[in-house]
C-alpha cells in the first residue's frame, strides 16, 4: 500500500470570511498581523486551532471580546 502525501494549503478565517495564506512561510501570528492592518477588528484577535476541511487546513481568527455591558 502507498503512502499518499497531502499539501494542504492555508486558510485563514474571520467573520464567515475566507482569506487565502498571504505567504506560506509566515507563521500563523505573523500572519495575523499582516491580516489586523487591513481589518482593525483583528487587532488583539487569537488564533484558534486549525481544522482540516477538504484540502485546506483552516484557521480561524477569533475577533477579541472585551467583556459584556450590563
Amino acid at each position: 500500500m502507498a503512502a499518499i502525501i497531502l499539501d494542504l494549503k492555508r486558510v485563514f478565517r474571520t467573520g464567515g470570511r475566507d482569506l487565502e495564506d498571504p505567504n506560506p512561510e509566515m507563521t500563523a501570528s505573523e500572519v495575523l498581523k499582516h491580516f489586523s492592518r487591513q481589518f482593525p477588528k483583528l487587532l488583539g484577535a487569537k488564533i484558534i486551532d486549525p481544522i482540516i476541511e477538504g484540502d485546506a487546513q483552516v484557521y480561524e481568527l477569533r475577533q477579541a471580546s472585551f467583556g459584556d455591558r450590563g
